[in-house]
């Protein structure tokens, strides 16, 4: 019987952010910011395979025989993914360039090939970090069938594979220490990018429009909107680094993730400026507004519903009535929680 592996990463929301593509290298590449990770993201169903054919391939002796190319040196996984509507996605190419490059990291052998199941539990393009979420997931199984290299070199791997990709900037750095982090410089986990987090014990609802995807080039790859967002990003920075980052700095989270969302345009657009007003309506309906707090998650067309203090976060019951309320305003939702801090490998 073939080792079959079945792992989970919780998806990532970015609250506030500057954007640094400069660097040549991708794994230089990234974004300082602040956000948090949630429970519920992708989960990963792998079996390892051995392609017995490719294992008994004979070897020359004595000379170097014709170097096969990449197709016929490999065996080849197969990579299936189903949304978060359990509706097939076409597109595999993140989790096929994943698996390629571990070939190349020698972390996947040429006769080993994988049998990838992939689900999404939260909508994609919605700023939830799926994309980031399914490559660490991914990794883990990797990394567990295998038992090869360290968490870390997996994590390297899927920030540089987002980048390629233009899926992401920070959220794989989040996603490696969990929690309520804050993002001090951008790149790949462990070096360069360097991130803190402190543990915050909530549930959280997330809103979306299902028909405001927004993938995240549409807004870094934009010279304007690239400026103003870092613009307003670096500014709420310059007060979150200031002092230890821990749970008393979650109001100044709070406070400058919503001066981030008017700085940087980002409430100008219509269709997200509905989500969050209809957001802040239904708090207001349901005499709320001591306890929950509606942020925009970037870059989607979507809102985190979180508490307002640490002291007193929201319960089940409270979110559920939020969440019956956006409902009945057409929006989407679903409730999670904050995850804990990861430790570090």
């Amino acid at each position: 019987m073939q080792p079959t592996v079945e792992t989970r990463c919780g998806g990532h929301v970015t609250l506030l952010f500057s954007i640094d593509k400069s660097a040549r290298l991708p794994r230089n590449q990234g974004s300082r910011g602040a956000g948090f990770s949630v429970r519920h993201g992708v989960k990963v169903r792998a079996t390892l395979h051995i392609d017995e054919d490719l294992v008994n391939r004979p070897v020359s002796v004595g000379i170097e025989p014709d170097k096969p190319n990449e197709a016929e040196a490999c065996a080849v996984s197969s990579v299936s993914i189903l949304d978060a509507n359990g509706r097939p996605m076409e597109d595999a190419s993140l989790y096929r360039d994943f698996l390629l490059a571990c070939r190349e990291a020698r972390l996947l052998r040429p006769h080993e090939w994988l049998d990838v199941q992939v689900q999404l539990e939260c909508p994609s393009s919605q700023g939830f970090g799926m994309s980031a979420a399914g490559l660490m997931a991914l990794g883990e199984a990797v990394h567990a069938l295998t038992q090869r290299g360290r968490v870390t070199q997996y994590e390297k791997i899927a920030h540089r594979i987002e980048r390629q990709h233009g899926a992401g900037l920070g959220d794989v750095l989040g996603l490696s220490v969990g929690g309520v982090e804050l993002r001090l410089e951008p790149g790949a986990p462990g070096w360069p990018g360097q991130a803190v987090s402190f543990s915050l014990e909530s549930p959280v609802l997330l809103v979306w429009d299902a028909s405001g995807e927004r993938h995240t080039s549409l807004y870094i790859d934009d010279p304007d909107w690239q400026a103003a967002i870092t613009a307003a990003g670096e500014k709420g920075l310059v007060t979150l680094r200031q002092g230890p980052w821990n749970s008393t700095r979650w109001k100044a989270l709070l406070g400058e993730a919503s001066a981030f969302a008017q700085a940087s345009g980002m409430l100008t657009e219509q269709q997200r400026a509905t989500v969050h007003q209809t957001v802040l309506n239904a708090i207001d309906d349901e005499g709320l507004q001591s306890i929950c707090a509606g942020r925009l998650c970037m870059l989607g067309s979507s809102v985190a519903v979180v508490p307002r203090t640490v002291d007193r976060p929201p319960t089940v019951e409270e979110l559920q009535r939020l969440e019956d309320r956006v409902k009945g305003a057409g929006l989407s939702a679903m409730q999670t929680e904050i995850a804990p801090v990861r430790l570090q490998d």
